[in-house]
């Protein structure tokens, strides 16, 4: 599922703080893929077995790029505080779907309850969901006294309809 974006709900002071947290994220990823094309491994060091023929890179330059990178993404207010009790400093916010309690029945003075909860482990065999780019993690669905595995797709059917489950209560925590 989609992480839930809280960027357009925050403050501007919150706002700020998520965006030097993204800013660096980003600059992270950027700068893996560059050392990736460049035929660097992890630690920044030359693949020699690709680098056979390559010209060494101008370090002067690539020092002089990332030092005025580093000064464009400066802020008047440079700070590492944290957004919130119990969010890391980098925190993006980004949050995550982890439970869901949903409603079943035609009517609000009839009806079942049950909760679905996303697996703290999930298995390393998980596949996406047909078309999309979203992983079909292990879910379980509580319904009484029995608790039974579902997957993903399971969960986003919860639209509710007829006499199928509507969600009712959504809970979400900070994406890690």
């Amino acid at each position: 599922m989609e992480p839930l974006m809280s960027m357009n709900f925050a403050m501007k002071k919150i706002q700020k703080v998520l965006k030097k947290s993204r800013d660096a994220a980003a600059q992270e990823e950027e700068d893996r893929i560059a050392r990736k094309l460049k035929g660097e491994d992890e630690d920044g060091k030359m693949d020699t077995s690709e680098a056979a023929g390559e010209e060494e890179d101008d370090d002067e330059e690539a020092a002089e790029m990332k030092a005025a990178l580093a000064m464009s993404l400066q802020t008047e207010e440079e700070t590492n505080e944290a957004v919130g009790p119990g969010l890391p400093a980098n925190f993006q916010g980004q949050y995550e779907l982890f439970a869901v309690v949903t409603h079943k029945g035609r009517d609000a003075d009839g009806g079942h309850y049950m909760g679905w909860v996303k697996a703290e482990k999930q298995n390393d065999d998980a596949q996406k969901i047909a078309d999309t780019d979203e992983m079909n993690d292990d879910w379980f669905v509580f319904d009484d006294d029995e608790v039974s595995p579902c997957k993903t797709e399971d969960v986003l059917k919860l639209k509710g309809g007829g006499d199928w489950h509507m969600s009712y209560l959504n809970f979400y925590r900070a994406k890690k």
